[in-house]
C-alpha cells in the first residue's frame, strides 16, 4: 500500500512565471492547496534552486494553471526539466498552443487558470518553500478530464 500521504489524488497543475524581461517557463505543481476564502488564498509548493523561483522573486505575477489528461506529454518537459537550461515554453508550444494572458503564458487546452499575485515566501527546511498567492481572477477554457497524480501513476509517469 503507498503511503498514507499519496493515497488521495492530487490535480496537477503548472505554474507559468516570467522573469523581469518576460522570459516565461513553466513548471509542474502537484502541491496546491486553498488557505483562504475571502480573500481567496492559495498555498503552493516550490522547489528550491528552480528558474521558477527565480521568477517569482523577480516578478510576483503568476498564472496556475489545472491540466487535462491531454497534458501527460508536457509533464516530463515542465517538471523534470530545468527552466534554466531549457526553453520550456517552446518545448510546450510543439504540443500545444500557448496564448498570453498578462504577459505570461498557458496553454490554450488547460482546463483553465488563476492569476495570482505572491504574497509572500516561505523557508520551511524541506526540498521546497511555500509561496502563498492571492488569486486575482480566474478563467475556465475547457471542461475535460482533470490530470490528478493517480493518472500519472497509472500511466507509469510517477511512482
Amino acid at each position: 500500500m503507498r503511503k498514507l500521504w499519496n493515497r488521495a489524488p492530487m490535480a496537477m497543475w503548472s505554474l507559468s512565471t516570467a522573469d523581469k524581461d518576460g522570459v516565461g517557463n513553466m513548471n509542474i505543481c502537484g502541491y496546491v492547496t486553498s488557505i483562504s476564502i475571502e480573500p481567496k488564498l492559495l498555498l503552493l509548493a516550490v522547489y528550491h534552486h528552480t528558474k521558477t523561483l527565480s521568477n517569482l522573486k523577480q516578478n510576483p505575477k503568476a498564472l496556475l494553471q489545472l491540466l487535462t489528461t491531454n497534458h501527460i506529454d508536457v509533464v516530463h518537459t515542465c517538471g523534470r526539466q530545468s527552466g534554466n537550461a531549457t526553453d520550456k515554453i517552446a518545448r510546450v508550444e510543439k504540443k500545444h498552443d500557448i496564448a498570453y494572458h498578462q504577459g505570461l503564458p498557458y496553454m490554450k487546452d488547460a482546463a483553465g487558470f488563476m492569476e495570482l499575485e505572491i504574497r509572500d515566501l516561505l523557508e520551511i527546511g524541506g526540498d521546497h518553500l511555500l509561496a502563498v498567492a492571492e488569486v486575482v481572477r480566474s478563467k475556465n477554457l475547457i471542461d475535460a478530464p482533470v490530470l490528478t497524480s493517480e493518472y500519472l501513476r497509472e500511466h507509469g509517469i510517477i511512482r
